[in-house]
């Protein structure tokens, strides 16, 4: 029955339509009388058409112009259509590690062809087949190893620029967990658009009414179902308007009735004049009936490219016939998995031969040739600040916006914030307790030692830890979303240092404050701001540490080993341990780089340097270390310079800092 509906619909071109009129999804993807596109209006009147017609009574009349909720964007900037067209596009990766490399493995092998504005264009193909790569190259993310031309409206493409008024969203929708939906959506609309607040406030409203998710504008991001969040992934994207959309597996993980709302979603978008270009598993007969153009793709070559409607006849004159009640999707693939022979070779032939493209240049809906351009070039759009590869927001927008937005979602991770602070305040009420009163006692010097060492110890894994676990998962919304155009990385990394700094403050004050009094170090107001910055500089650059492994690993197990492992040699060459006399000539130099050290060395000669007076012993007591000087020297640090830890410390933090910055930048030159 699938299969003689697919035949069916060649003939029969308000199929579809249908389909997405008597969706029972959201209802704001049903088509509204009311609803008028300017632009859309503009090309009606210039044929003729003054008169309107209700769309719900006229949508089955040839010519008619259908306009759903998904195209009536008017606070949206207009952009020109865009056909994308590729010519003999081959890509290949070499195999094995850099250092044994066994050759070449050719992914792509001099594919073509043509996806027109207007259209929804599905790639499949059997895993392996090439989906994800040629989407990958058609959308900018991948330039080394690819041979061929890819052009844009007939002209070169220019990657850069391109990449500006395209979008790509991925398969996993990542997003911000912390943000409410409205949240998000001014956030992107205050990075994308120019407009004033009011203007860019009525934008978001009418994006989140045509998308279903005005009632949930309210809802925290983790708290959205899978349809919900796929659908606040296409709607954080389209405030700009990008004439060119690419999804990579866009129903994954979704039931038949989200698939459906997604997919008619996508349908809308692509009749508004947009090509939208995603990549698509085995989709049913109900879903597979929406698409408009298909490239099916098996071991790297084209094997069909054309209307969905004539897949069944065309594959029919090849003798390949789909069974009656079989869906052409799944026959396809079958098709392609080599289940009815190999019929690779024969069907690439075929392709090269343009069999299958007897009626490519047809209207998306049959109804003639398609009006190339649904938007019209704005004077300012054909100026030359179109190749700019700035962003639209300025630097200072970009931080100040990026700023707001961290200190946001640090203030409602419970993870990193609530149970921080928690810790910070328990564990230091625990360890006053513990080390109660001794911070005066000559015979208790080596305990005070051991509560000074801990302190620091305490401080670094609280900050290094946490963001450890978090940042690991932010980098794909970064990723997504620089990627994407939103912002600079110097924006996102100095916003994201900048906000983390205070909170590195108020955890290291709290803890210092209570442990310092309950442990009765010397009541010096100077002492006390001493052990508090050192304890917020070890703080700082811990945090650092993190950032950089974070930065540095491939997944969240990956960081989450690493950042425990690097911790055991900075804490074995502190100092505390081993004294550096002690250590082997050979292995002296790690103490240099253990920041720990530092901070431990600071904190002694601030609690026992600066000509403190004699500690108190009790008569009859034998006190070593009454004197100050002698716990210095006992400690390996009566030569030290308290001036020096303050200084190597900021090195540390700057230089980590730099260093997961740079990191960050190869990390997306790599995604290129």
């Amino acid at each position: 029955m699938a299969c003689l509906m697919a035949a069916f619909s060649a003939n029969n071109t308000s199929v579809t339509n249908s389909i997405i009129m008597n969706t029972n999804g959201p209802p704001d993807l049903m088509l509204d009388p009311r609803t008028v596109c300017v632009c859309m209006d503009e090309l009606i009147n210039s044929k003729g058409g003054s008169q309107q017609t209700p769309l719900l009574q006229g949508h089955q009349k040839k010519g008619e112009n259908h306009l759903t909720e998904a195209q009536r964007f008017s606070y949206l900037p207009r952009r020109p259509a865009v056909n994308i067209e590729f010519r003999d596009v081959s890509y290949c990766v070499p195999e094995g590690p850099w250092w044994k490399k066994k050759g070449y493995k050719t992914l792509l092998k001099g594919i073509s062809g043509k996806f027109p504005s207007g259209a929804l264009v599905a790639i499949m193909g059997p895993s392996g087949a090439g989906k994800s790569t040629l989407m990958n190259i058609l959308a900018g993310y991948r330039e080394r190893g690819m041979k061929g031309e890819i052009l844009i409206n007939g002209q070169p493409r220019d990657r850069r620029t391109f990449r500006k008024v395209s979008c790509y969203i991925m398969q996993d929708d990542m997003l911000l967990p912390h943000l409410t939906v409205h949240e998000a959506m001014m956030v992107s609309a205050n990075l994308k658009l120019q407009e004033k607040e009011e203007g860019r406030r009525e934008m978001v409203r009418e994006i989140l009414s045509a998308l279903g998710l005005l009632d949930c504008g309210k809802t925290r991001t983790s708290h959205l179902s899978g349809g919900q969040r796929k659908r606040l992934a296409i709607a954080l994207e389209l405030v700009n308007n990008p004439p060119v959309m690419f999804f990579d597996e866009p129903t994954s993980g979704l039931d038949s009735s989200s698939c459906f709302q997604v997919v008619s979603l996508l349908k809308a978008l692509a009749q508004g004049g947009r090509t939208v270009i995603c990549t698509i598993h085995q989709p049913s007969a109900k879903l597979f009936e929406l698409f408009n153009k298909l490239y099916v793709l098996s071991q790297g070559q084209c094997i069909y490219r054309g209307q969905v409607s004539n897949l069944v006849l065309y594959l029919g004159e090849l003798g390949l016939h789909c069974p009656t009640y079989h869906n052409p999707a799944d026959f396809v693939m079958e098709v392609a998995s080599g289940e009815y022979g190999d019929q690779t070779a024969h069907l690439v032939k075929a392709v090269q031969e343009k069999k299958c493209e007897k009626d490519y240049k047809m209207d998306v809906n049959g109804d003639g040739p398609m009006n190339s351009f649904l938007w019209h070039r704005t004077e300012e759009e054909s100026s030359s600040s179109e190749g700019c590869h700035s962003f639209s927001a300025s630097c200072m927008t970009q931080f100040h916006i990026l700023f707001r937005r961290t200190v946001l979602s640090i203030l409602r991770d419970s993870v990193l914030t609530h149970l921080r602070i928690m810790s910070h305040i328990g564990i230091g009420v625990l360890i006053g307790l513990l080390y109660l009163g001794i911070g005066n006692e000559a015979k208790k010097v080596l305990s005070n030692s051991g509560f000074l060492f801990f302190s620091m110890l305490f401080l670094m894994f609280a900050a290094l830890m946490p963001t450890v676990l978090t940042f690991p998962l932010e980098m794909g919304v970064f990723l997504r979303e620089h990627l994407n155009y939103w912002y600079s990385l110097k924006a996102y990394y100095l916003a994201k240092t900048m906000a983390d700094i205070p909170f590195q403050v108020v955890f290291p004050l709290a803890y210092c404050s209570i442990v310092y009094w309950m442990t009765a170090q010397p009541p010096d107001a100077v002492r006390f701001l001493l052990f508090l910055s050192l304890g917020v500089m070890t703080s700082l650059v811990a945090q650092s540490l993190g950032l950089l492994i974070g930065a540095a690993s491939t997944s969240l197990q990956v960081a989450t080993f690493v950042g425990p492992v690097t911790a055991i040699p900075v804490l074995l060459f502190s100092g505390f341990f081993v004294s550096f006399d002690t250590i082997p000539k050979y292995l002296q130099w790690m103490s240099y780089i253990s920041y720990v050290r530092y901070g431990f060395e600071g904190v002694i000669l601030s609690i026992y340097g600066l000509d403190r007076e004699d500690l108190h012993c009790d008569q009859g007591d034998t006190c070593h270390f009454r004197k100050s000087e002698a716990i210095l020297r006992e400690l390996d640090v009566e030569d030290a310079k308290l001036y020096l830890d303050f200084i190597v410390l900021g090195v540390f933090f700057v230089s980590l800092r730099l260093i997961a910055y740079l990191i960050l930048r190869y990390k997306i030159s790599a995604e290129r």
